[in-house]
């Protein structure tokens, strides 16, 4: 990628995550980049083009390095999906990461703001969300083949209850702007799937 474009998308990317789409504008961007309009529109169609794409660069690489290679290459499922949440955590507190507490988590926010203002913001959040889904089913699909599980359970609905609890929790560490209650909701979070 050039280098140009991948400030433009950094830089959208920062913004909608931080203040969300509507208050998210070329002119920002610009004055940000020090760059004219036409920089912009040589590497970008449009705004839904530029907000599409970043937000496909960077929540691809959380999903595909963060939670789907991670669960596809293990032979221990439910150890490494309760690492890669604690990970998620961190990432939090890490002053190296753009994840903030008090932004939340941008998949939940985009699916919050923008899925609503337009068809293909809708359709490729709802993908990630569900590759994101899939890859957790399957992960627990495979611990109960290999027999690391206590129980049986439809790995569907426990899947979706995963995801939900964790951006549950996110969500109300946001609100109240304390890692304590995200700490609390995943602890939880985990002894539940250390139960399953």
């Amino acid at each position: 990628m050039k280098k140009m474009k991948k400030v433009i998308i950094d830089i959208t990317f920062d913004l909608l995550y931080k203040q969300g789409y509507c208050a998210t504008n070329i002119r920002n961007i610009l004055e940000i980049a020090n760059i004219t309009k036409g920089s912009i529109y040589y590497h970008f169609k449009s705004k839904h083009d530029l907000v599409l794409s970043s937000m496909k660069y960077y929540l691809e690489q959380i999903l595909s390095h963060h939670w789907l290679e991670p669960l596809e290459q293990s032979d221990k499922p439910i150890e490494t999906l309760i690492n890669q949440i604690k990970q998620y955590q961190n990432m939090f507190s890490d002053s190296e990461s753009f994840l903030e507490l008090k932004h939340g988590c941008p998949l939940s926010n985009f699916i919050l703001d923008m899925s609503d203002k337009d068809e293909l913001f809708f359709e490729y959040l709802k993908d990630v969300y569900m590759r994101w889904k899939e890859s957790i089913e399957t992960a627990l699909l495979k611990a109960q083949e290999l027999k690391q599980t206590n129980t049986e359970f439809n790995a569907n609905e426990q899947a979706i209850f995963i995801i939900s609890s964790l951006e549950g929790s996110i969500g109300s560490a946001k609100a109240f702007n304390d890692k304590k209650v995200l700490e609390g909701g995943l602890s939880i979070l985990e002894v539940h799937i250390r139960q399953l």
